[in-house]
């Protein structure tokens, strides 16, 4: 037997990050959506001195990011709305959307403030209201990031969240999604990733004060650490927190349609309903596997309620109309500050 043994093996190549669902949208050319797995098919198709291919090189190569991800983006929809007149780069994906809404985090090509704006309420304006789902809405919700060279923007608006950068061509916002994005749905802060392909612009404190209080994110260098802060949106509220959310609003919702699918019927009895519960209660344990919900200290179980109804609950009204009462549940997210709650109110048609 040899007195030194060495085993090298090659690393594992990252397997590919999903459920992020990225639009790149760009305005520089007219082209057909098309998905993108590969940075060579995006080279091949777009060519390397193209937006695209740079937007996506920096969304894909983020193999050396810190902390390093177990897993990379690895699919992209990228869509060419050509050149659009102030105002109507909004209205232009609005039309696309009627051809395909089936993707959640939106990027895009454009940098100036009137289009970061707009694309921000956009992005507000897409989670829909109780009222809007019961009369047949469909929840599309979106959640946009964007990059900036303006260190006076202020947006305030939800599910945006933005990035200054002293260079453009870095590319902030695709690396910073691709860094940060590779870690879902697992809840991770998007603080303290640091992207590879940025630098760390110079900014005076006064300057760095008006980012911080404009809600705008950038790369930071504090003791000898870079790393980008503060994993914001554009309204305060925290990436992580909205990209938890919007996880269970969609979890629960395909496995509660699964139920339906799966099950000639579905009756209008307490065993009906409880089938309906147990979907609800697997999607919040899923949750807390995720790390979105919190769990107790000495048990990990998840923070969670769940208030499942009784046929006797439900009212005329709901029977003659094969609606059951409402499924209420309250969860803790993970992280949240003063024991902030997610709420919960699930109504379905038998």
């Amino acid at each position: 037997m040899k007195d030194v043994v060495v085993v090298v093996t090659a690393d594992t190549k990252p397997v590919s990050v999903d459920g992020l669902d990225i639009l790149l949208v760009l305005t520089d050319v007219e082209k057909e959506m098309k998905e993108y797995t590969s940075l060579e098919a995006v080279r091949n198709e777009f060519g390397e001195s193209s937006v695209a291919y740079k937007k996506v090189a920096a969304l894909f190569n983020q193999g050396k990011a810190r902390p390093t991800p177990e897993k990379l983006v690895r699919s992209v929809k990228i869509v060419g709305l050509g050149a659009l007149e102030s105002g109507r780069l909004v209205p232009a994906i609005r039309e696309y959307q009627r051809k395909d809404d089936n993707w959640y985090t939106l990027i895009t090509d454009r940098n100036d403030d009137a289009s970061i704006l707009a694309l921000a309420a956009f992005a507000e304006k897409s989670e829909p209201l109780e009222a809007e789902l019961a009369s047949g809405v469909e929840d599309h919700r979106k959640f946009y990031v964007a990059q900036t060279d303006n260190k006076e923007l202020a947006v305030g608006k939800a599910r945006a969240a933005v990035i200054y950068t002293q260079s453009l061509e870095e590319h902030a916002d695709a690396a910073w999604l691709g860094a940060a994005g590779a870690w879902y749905p697992e809840y991770v802060t998007w603080k303290f990733k640091m992207p590879d392909g940025l630098s760390v612009p110079e900014l005076t404190e006064e300057e760095r004060n008006s980012l911080k209080k404009n809600n705008v994110n950038y790369v930071t260098d504090e003791y000898k650490r870079n790393y980008v802060k503060d994993g914001i949106c554009t309204d305060g509220d925290y990436i992580d927190s909205v990209l938890g959310k919007d996880w269970i609003a969609k979890d629960m919702r395909n496995r509660v349609y699964d139920v339906f699918c799966e099950n000639p019927i579905v009756g209008y009895t307490n065993a009906g309903f409880t089938l309906i519960g147990a979907a609800v209660l697997q999607s919040l344990g899923k949750a807390v596997e995720h790390g979105i919900i919190a769990s107790d200290g000495d048990n990990k179980n998840g923070i969670y309620s769940v208030k499942i109804p009784s046929e006797d609950e439900a009212t005329e009204e709901e029977r003659r109309m094969r609606q059951m009462p409402p499924i209420i549940w309250e969860a803790q997210i993970t992280g949240a500050v003063h024991s902030a709650k997610a709420k919960g109110r699930l109504v379905v048609g038998l």
